[in-house]
């Protein structure tokens, strides 16, 4: 096979990399992993509501033993993406300066999100809560879209008549981190079930409209994160709440939970705009 027609697999490629809530719990995870797993030059981009979780996570990952300067760039870019006030200005910060030739892949990763008001049932809602409703679909949604827009336009595809070697193409990645509230119903959790399924449909969209770009919805199963916690304790359902207790004493870490998605990506075997469930892989602990 001539060299210009190698294939290279996932994480021998030079690589461009967005991660947003990359402050802690499994975007720390997914940036860590990253870090880990890819062999050449490799840009970190890190976004998170909080500059010092951002910088733990930059830390954490230049303790790895296989952290070198030369090879791993990392750059924190703290921000509310919630925050229409301030969105535009995030967003622009994500991808300022980038030269989309410098890269054989280019990833996407959308995780940040919110749960909502899960104190409350839908009949609890009233008018007083648009504003809140409408920043929480914000952060979940048209941010979500906004950001995958502007991605596509700094590594665009390339025309039908181009001709590009195989290898000097970016190959581009889309990555959103869904969730099993997307798939069925929980009460209390209308907020959260509502923005996680548009966002799963909205990256099937993407993947219809754009075939040349690799688009996944990651379910990560229950992982034991600061946020999951909180949607047990506080959800007015006292049996949504029992349910995903239950959970609790197996739930993922998040670098096992970031494994399992770098294993995906790795093997490369899902349909574009798939959702791919970590307990689809590994088992569910209740179904063992």
């Amino acid at each position: 096979m001539a060299a210009s027609q190698v294939e290279h697999t996932f994480y021998e490629a030079s690589c461009f990399a967005v991660v947003t809530g990359a402050s802690r719990g499994i975007g720390r995870a997914i940036a860590i992993e990253f870090a880990k797993r890819f062999e050449k030059k490799l840009h970190l981009v890190l976004t998170a509501r909080t500059k010092t979780g951002l910088q733990e996570t930059s830390a954490l990952i230049e303790n790895l033993d296989t952290y070198s300067l030369e090879r791993i760039t990392i750059r924190l870019v703290p921000g509310d993406l919630g925050n229409e006030a301030v969105f535009t200005s995030v967003l622009d910060e994500l991808f300022v300066n980038i030269d989309a030739s410098k890269y054989q892949r280019a990833i996407l990763v959308s995780n940040a999100a919110s749960p909502g008001d899960i104190t409350k049932f839908g009949k609890d809602f009233s008018v007083v809560d648009a504003p809140l409703i409408q920043q929480d679909l914000f952060l979940n949604v048209t941010a979500t879209l906004l950001m995958s827009s502007k991605f596509m336009s700094v590594f665009p595809s390339h025309p039908p008549n181009d001709n590009t070697d195989g290898d000097e193409r970016t190959r581009r990645t889309i990555i959103q981190i869904s969730s099993g509230a997307g798939q069925g119903p929980y009460a209390s959790w209308i907020q959260y079930c509502t923005g996680k399924a548009a966002r799963d449909m909205l990256h099937k969209v993407i993947a219809a409209e754009e075939p040349d770009i690799r688009v996944l919805s990651y379910a990560p199963g229950v992982v034991d994160t600061v946020m999951f916690r909180d949607v047990v304790y506080y959800s007015a359902s006292p049996e949504t709440a029992q349910y995903m207790a239950r959970y609790l004493e197996v739930a993922m870490t998040p670098a096992e939970s970031a494994s399992v998605l770098c294993d995906v990506l790795l093997k490369d075997e899902y349909e574009s705009g798939a959702l791919v469930d970590a307990y689809n892989i590994i088992g569910d602990p209740f179904c063992l």
